[in-house]
Parts: C-alpha cells; sequence; structure tokens
C-alpha cells in the first residue's frame, strides 16, 4: 500500500480539503485507489480481478453521490 498527504483538494462538497490518498495492488489484478478527505468525504475506484471497475463518491455526511459499476458484473 502506498499512502501519500495532498492539501487543498476540491472535495466532493465543494469544500477544499486536505487528506490522503491510498493506493493498493495485489499483484494479481486487484487494485485499490482511495481519496479520504479530512472532512469525511471519499473517493474510490476499485479495479477487481475480472477486470470489473467500481467507482464511488461519498460526501462527509454519507451521501453516495455516484457510483458506477463497469464490467462483467456491472454491465
Amino acid at each position: 500500500m502506498v499512502t501519500t498527504r495532498f492539501s487543498g483538494r476540491r472535495a466532493p462538497c465543494g469544500r477544499s480539503s486536505d487528506g490522503e490518498h491510498y493506493e493498493t495492488q495485489d499483484g494479481q489484478g486487484l487494485a485499490s485507489d482511495q481519496l479520504l478527505f479530512d472532512c469525511g468525504c471519499k473517493v474510490s475506484r476499485d479495479e477487481f480481478h475480472d477486470g470489473t471497475l467500481e467507482h464511488a463518491v461519498v460526501r462527509h455526511d454519507g451521501k453516495l453521490l455516484e457510483h458506477e459499476t463497469i464490467g462483467e458484473h456491472g454491465d
């Protein structure tokens, strides 16, 4: 897992926020890319072993703003 700190990025709620960026790969096709904002918002992109992609954007109050699944299980 690779973790980096960022500052002043626009969060899904519209605020400018600091946070952390996490990147994970298992070497067999599973990859995760997440932005976790200090305000509580979250943006994630996951690629699964079968090639399916999932993208989600969640505001700090828990409201799901975007969710998309592309691929074998989400056509």
